[in-house]
């Protein structure tokens, strides 16, 4: 039985006035097939049957600097400014008698891995891209990083689930990326390798693309869960206690705690280069 029919220019008008640069609508259950294992949506909801995808894009000013603490922080700041926008949606939703429920882009789940992983640069989880391209707000790219017409790959993600029965998008006829042959931008700025970067003549972006997650979340998040547990081998393989000592109060313990405890203010955007140097996108 399907929700309450609300307009989808009605919710897309709300979205942008809580600070949204685009929305789009998609079928929940039919992105089961493609999710990966850890993400399928039925293991979400099997009676919310709409997502609705947010994007908001984040200040290039920002994303240029070269302190990497301040970038991510300052980049951090955008996505729970989206996140935020995402719950105020919801409301709104439930005030209409539709039930609704917030999809973060980022969910610390210890049977994922990499653990919580936001995706190359903090987009967004593949689940989330996935249904960003489904919804027609843009194309998968090489590094299966959502592009957008409008601002490229220089976006974060989030969504809203919910039953309101709205209208689904449908996706783009034709890939935003130029592909490797063309362009390869991402490939040849990535700090880890973690972007395919070579390939046949001619083979087709959709046999290409790929991004070696694990990698990607290293630099995305240099002082994240991996950085933890490599310091804390580090700590127990002191050879003296001056050395424990020292390795405990060395600022790297302040830069793991201070990124950990604040998670996506400054933990998963680390690493923006694949997005710096797309050339896609109006903005």
């Amino acid at each position: 039985m399907s929700g309450p029919a609300i307009d989808g220019e009605a919710i897309r008008a709300q979205a942008k006035a809580l600070g949204i640069d685009l929305v789009g609508f998609c079928s929940w259950p039919d992105l089961e097939a493609e999710a990966p294992d850890y993400d399928k949506p039925s293991q979400l909801s099997t009676y919310l049957t709409r997502l609705i995808v947010l994007a908001k894009r984040y200040p290039t000013g920002v994303a240029r600097s070269p302190d990497a603490a301040f970038r991510q922080y300052a980049n951090g700041r955008v996505a729970r400014h989206l996140e935020e926008a995402a719950g105020g949606l919801a409301y709104w939703l439930e005030q209409r008698d539709a039930i609704a429920c917030i999809l973060s882009a980022a969910i610390p789940d210890l049977r994922r891995q990499p653990m919580a992983y936001a995706g190359p640069g903090g987009q967004g989880s593949l689940l989330l891209r996935q249904a960003a391209a489904a919804s027609g707000l843009g194309t998968l790219g090489l590094n299966e990083m959502i592009l957008t017409p409008e601002y490229g790959p220089r976006v974060f993600l989030a969504g809203v689930l919910t039953d309101a029965d709205v209208e689904c998008g449908q996706p783009l006829a034709e890939e935003l990326c130029p592909g490797l042959e063309e362009c390869g931008r991402c490939a040849e700025a990535c700090p880890v390798a973690a972007i395919p970067n070579s390939a046949p003549p001619d083979t087709p972006l959709a046999e290409v693309r790929g991004l070696d997650a694990e990698a990607c979340a290293r630099a995305c998040q240099p002082f994240g869960p991996d950085r933890m547990v490599e310091h804390l081998e580090d700590l127990f393989a002191s050879k003296s206690a001056a050395e424990a000592t020292d390795t405990a109060r060395s600022p790297v313990t302040q830069q793991i705690f201070y990124n950990l405890t604040v998670q996506r203010q400054g933990a998963y955007t680390g690493c923006q280069s694949c997005q710096l140097a797309c050339p896609v996108g109006e903005a």
